[in-house]
Parts: structure tokens; C-alpha cells; sequence
């Protein structure tokens, strides 16, 4: 371990040299594989390129980059906008609504179609608090919108409360401004003019130019070379011992070493290092056991596994009694000891080694 290392006060396990190569995806390609699909993508590029030769291109119309509005008060800032300042009545409006804060405010954004009547709300979602910089955390609430009618629909003001933590008895107000987007009609504006044509008779297919013979016969050549290395692969893949996958123990041994080559700890980053070293073990299961940990709160994924024989009781109350401590670092701000910090990361060790996979025909052995 280096110098800088050491002084995080987190022991690394061992580096993975010794582990025995292994040859991983992507496969070496034989030339003669690799000429044809070559010849053939560039048969087809060609072919492409000829049926926009000629070709007026329009001119290109200006960009609708939204609206975008900010407003600050104290250790808050409010962003409202839209992805189009115009749209027809057949498209769809985005609208979102950001609260970036510090740490220790509380912030309440309007509730979920407060002041939106004059739009039909086909979806909405509430994103998870996220970190957005050195003490300030991020709360959004997106809306996909539907106009019913052409015309000028106004967004309202929309008030986000907030107070410091503990004193919700005088909290502060940030109202955003009123906004207008225009919802174009698809009919004509002189509906005077306005006819109803009759029924034009069908039109014969035209014949494909030879130019559509060649991407034919490339498209045809792509897809024998792609079943062919199909059974290429297939065989090589029926070779014992010559293909193998990363394990995923390999992969969070690997993470865990990176962790701790940034020096979250030394650096102060004590949430932070929690954070990743969360993410390390949640990704490690997913990867191991076929759940999908990550994007579940800590409740929501013990309550699965509890139900279940994916884990053996003793590695169910490890894994609960890990989660549970840096959820107490994340959001309750729990100042952890650097006796607890080295706990934590050996919790992570101890449960990567006693569930890693172990080799076929072969007794487990662990990286720690």
C-alpha cells in the first residue's frame, strides 16, 4: 500500500495479479472475417450517400431551446423550464422544477398538478435527492404536459417553501415567475380557403434504382458474416477454460481499490466515501445474485431478500447492519469514527468474500 494510501486509514485488499489470466470479451476477430463486413458496411455507406446526392437540404430552422428561469434566496436556488417555448397542439410540453439547496434546508417544492389545469398531465415523477456539488443536495419534479387547444397557455407562479432543519415553524418562500408557451394550430390560419381534396388514386411503386441492389446484396453479406461468427463463437465458446467472465468479486475488489486511491477520508469526504462504498456492495449483489439493488431504496431490497434463500441469515444481517449504518451517514448526518470507517469497509470485504462465486470444481478462496 503507498504512503497515501495508508494515511486514509482504510486497509486494500491485495492486488489481483497473482489470479491466473483470463481471456475476456471481445474476442480476436480472424482477418478473413473482418475483410468482408468491412467491404460490405462500405458498399452500403456508398449506397446511402447516393440517394442524398442532389438533394436540396433545407434551411435549417432556428433551434427552440426552451425557457429556463433561476431564482436564489439564501442557501436555495430555483430553476423552472421548458424544453419548447412553442409547440403544436399535437406535441407534448416538458416542464421541470429544481430546488438545488445546502445541507441542513429543508425545501418543499408545489405539490404534484398545483396551477397546471390549463394542461392535461399525461406523466410525472419525482427524481431522487441527489448530491450536485460539496454540500448541496438537488430535489426535481417533471412533468410531461398536453395542450387541448391552440392559443397562449400561461404557467403560473409556482411556490417552493423552505427552512433550515429543525425550525419548520418559520420557513421562507421563493415564487417563480409566470410562464407563456404558445400552442400553434396544425390548420391553416385562413380557413376560408380551406378544401377537402378528393381521394388521389394509388401510385405504383417505383422501381428500386441499382443503387438499392447494392445495399441489398451488402445487407446480405452483413448478415452471413454475422451468423457466421454466431458459430464461430458458439464453438469457441463450447472450449472449456478458454472464455471466462470477470467474477463479479473480481470486479468490487477491483472498485474497492480505487476507492481508497482517492482518498475520500484523508480529503475530508467522508459522505462521499459512504456513497461509492454503498454502491460498490449494491452492485456487487446485482451482479452476483440477478437482483437489482441499485435503484432500490435499503428497505425496499432487504425486504427482498428477506423473502428469498438468496442469502443465509447471518450474510442478510451483515448486509442489513451495513446498509443501515451509511444510510445513517447519508441523509441523517452521522459523523462516523475512524474506528467505524474501517468497520465499514471490512463489513464490505467480509461479505464480498464469504458469497464470491466460486471457481467450477474448485474450493473457494477470498481476496481479502
Amino acid at each position: 500500500m503507498s504512503d497515501s494510501r495508508a494515511k486514509s486509514g482504510v486497509s486494500v485488499p491485495p492486488p489481483l495479479g497473482a489470479r491466473p489470466a483470463r481471456r475476456c470479451w471481445p474476442p480476436s476477430l480472424p482477418l478473413g472475417f473482418l475483410l468482408p463486413v468491412f467491404l460490405a458496411a462500405g458498399v452500403l455507406l456508398c449506397s446511402c450517400a447516393g440517394n442524398k446526392k442532389g438533394a436540396d437540404a433545407p434551411a435549417a430552422a432556428p433551434e427552440d431551446t426552451g425557457i429556463c428561469k433561476t431564482y436564489e434566496r439564501g442557501p436555495v436556488t430555483v430553476t423552472v423550464r421548458t424544453n419548447r417555448k412553442e409547440v403544436t397542439i399535437a406535441e407534448r410540453l416538458e416542464l421541470t422544477l429544481e430546488a438545488d439547496a445546502e445541507e441542513g434546508q429543508e425545501v418543499k417544492l408545489p405539490a404534484f398538478g398545483e396551477k397546471l389545469e390549463q394542461f392535461g398531465i399525461v406523466d410525472y415523477r419525482t427524481s431522487q435527492p441527489e448530491l450536485v456539488g460539496k454540500g448541496r443536495v438537488r430535489l426535481r419534479k417533471s412533468y410531461v404536459l398536453e395542450p387541448f387547444l391552440s392559443g397562449t397557455y400561461k404557467i403560473p407562479p409556482m411556490t417552493v417553501e423552505f427552512w433550515k432543519k429543525g425550525d419548520d415553524a418559520n420557513p421562507h418562500q421563493i415564487e417563480t415567475e409566470e410562464l407563456e408557451v404558445h400552442v400553434k394550430s396544425l390548420l391553416p390560419e385562413d380557413l376560408s380557403n380551406l378544401t377537402i381534396a378528393d381521394i388521389a388514386p394509388p401510385l405504383e411503386l417505383p422501381r428500386p434504382p441499382l443503387r438499392w441492389a447494392w445495399g441489398a446484396v451488402a445487407v446480405g453479406v452483413l448478415v452471413v458474416g454475422l451468423l457466421w461468427w454466431l458459430l464461430w463463437w458458439e464453438h469457441r465458446r463450447r472450449r472449456p477454460g478458454e472464455i471466462a467472465h470477470i467474477p463479479a468479486h473480481e470486479i468490487a475488489y477491483m472498485e474497492l481499490q480505487r476507492l481508497v486511491s482517492e482518498n475520500l477520508i484523508e480529503k475530508g469526504e467522508i459522505k462521499l466515501f459512504y456513497l461509492k462504498i454503498s454502491g460498490v456492495l449494491r452492485r456487487y449483489i446485482e451482479n452476483r445474485f440477478r437482483l437489482h439493488a441499485p435503484e432500490r431504496t435499503t428497505e425496499e431490497f432487504l425486504a427482498e431478500l428477506g423473502t428469498g434463500e438468496v442469502l443465509e441469515g447471518k450474510h442478510r444481517t451483515l448486509l442489513r447492519t451495513f446498509l443501515t449504518h451509511c444510510d445513517l451517514v447519508k441523509f441523517a448526518e452521522h459523523q462516523p469514527s475512524t474506528a467505524e470507517i474501517q468497520q465499514t469497509f471490512d463489513s464490505c470485504k467480509a461479505f464480498i468474500a464469504e458469497t464470491e462465486e466460486p471457481a467450477p470444481g474448485s474450493t473457494p478462496t477470498h481476496a481479502v
